[in-house]
């Protein structure tokens, strides 16, 4: 008899334990699916957003290359101007017969061997 009571109780036990796994999986499950409708709505709300964000990175990377290009303008501008000033400075010299032209050390040398 006290090993039939020992048996039911297990069985009890057991009974038990399974209601509980049940109710446990059962919440698991709602959960489950709780999130799995997020995660839908979550895609859904991307796809529709994925075209926005295209068109304002397409809009970004052309204004980033309009700043690139007014760069490249400014820079070639810059290295034409020093061009010019370079030109018209040798220009003035050569009109003027090399005034204002700094002495070459060479000069200074000869002058200090002749002292």
């Amino acid at each position: 008899m006290v090993w039939q009571v020992g048996v039911l109780l297990v069985g009890v036990g057991f009974l038990l334990l399974s209601l509980f796994a049940s109710f446990t999986l059962l919440n698991m499950t709602r959960s489950l699916r709780t999130i799995e409708a997020i995660l839908t709505l979550t895609l859904d709300e991307a796809r529709l957003a994925l075209p926005e964000l295209r068109h304002s990175l397409q809009q970004i990377d052309d204004m980033v290359t309009g700043v690139n290009d007014k760069f490249t303008a400014a820079d070639r501008a810059m290295n034409a101007t020093g061009a010019a000033i370079t030109g018209w400075r040798d220009r003035i010299r050569e009109r003027l017969g090399g005034l204002g032209r700094r002495r070459s050390r060479p000069q200074t040398s000869q002058q200090r061997e002749e002292s």
